[in-house]
């Protein structure tokens, strides 16, 4: 018998339920043919796999990065995001001048997340500039307090040698002093973590980050200057986008310039050390080990 479930109908000569075949199965008489029932048992129709759906194109993402280091050790959190903001910025912009470059922005847009993006930045360093002058007074205001507890707890300790005040009221009157004092010192290590931070701009990326970061910008700018000549970009965003960039990267000199300066004279010496070695003045040994050395120093450098 078939799993699926008959359809029936009486058999007009013996009055029994039989299947709506083309004869009754029990008498033998010719059974009406009925057409199928709308909404009736059917036989299931097999099952239709859905074609795979492709994937939808994936969105590109910026790189995963390494989790950010510290601007100072003790800074409050609010200068770290202020800080980091402005990192973040440094950033895009030169992510912005990568995808423009390469013809992945029209220019039109470019411009105006590029306008954007150094407004904000503007925006960060003068909160940052605010910042650090709220900060580097009270700092100078809670010094002057210290200097003024100090001068207070010799006075105190001079009135009680000469016997003005008891030994007991010194040391209350003392102890009142030098809490305040802890207190204080506390305020001004504070202070300090916050305007360390505040002062070291891109503080929360390696040194050879920073040098990459420079080295982006440096092809950008070249690229843009290209395009300008071969009329691929307006004199208006020239004109918009390459004192920005110079900007920059006479900024990010001054965060790694000594670096760079330290790197070429170990380049010169490992330059002379190649010479003296095919002069034959040194071993393959010394050579090796020297060589290994000197570029132990230049990595340590961009760490």
């Amino acid at each position: 018998m078939s799993t699926l479930e008959e359809r029936r109908i009486r058999c007009p000569s013996c009055g029994k339920p039989v299947p709506a075949m083309r004869y009754c199965i029990y008498c033998g008489v010719k059974l009406p043919q009925v057409s199928p029932q709308v909404g009736g048992p059917q036989p299931t129709p097999p099952r239709q796999v859905p074609a795979p759906t492709p994937p939808p194109s994936p969105i590109p993402r910026p790189a995963a990065r390494e989790v950010r280091r510290p601007f100072f050790p003790g800074a409050k959190s609010e200068i770290e995001q202020l800080m980091s903001g402005i990192t973040t910025l440094y950033e895009r912009k030169a992510s912005l001048l990568d995808l423009f470059r390469s013809g992945e922005v029209s220019e039109r847009v470019f411009l105006k997340l590029y306008k954007e993006y150094s407004g904000k930045l503007k925006d960060y360093l003068k909160a940052r500039e605010a910042k650090l002058d709220e900060l580097r007074s009270g700092l100078e205001e809670k010094r002057n307090s210290l200097s003024d507890i100090a001068m207070r707890l010799e006075e105190l300790e001079i009135r009680a040698k000469v016997g003005e005040i008891d030994p007991a009221t010194y040391n209350q009157q003392a102890e009142k002093l030098k809490t305040e004092e802890r207190g204080l010192n506390e305020t001004v290590k504070s202070l300090n973590a916050d305007i360390k931070a505040l002062e070291n701009i891109l503080g929360d990326r390696k040194p050879s980050e920073i040098r990459d970061l420079e080295a982006r910008l440096k092809s950008s700018e070249s690229a843009i200057e290209r395009m300008a000549e071969e009329g691929k970009v307006t004199q208006e965003t020239l004109d918009a986008v390459k004192p920005d960039i110079e900007e920059m990267l006479e900024f990010i000199d001054s965060l790694i310039k000594d670096r760079k300066e330290k790197e070429k004279k170990l380049r010169e010496q490992l330059e002379t050390l190649q010479t003296r070695y095919k002069l034959s003045e040194l071993s393959i040994e010394e050579y090796e080990r020297r060589k290994r050395e000197l570029q132990a120093e230049i990595d340590k450098l961009w760490e």
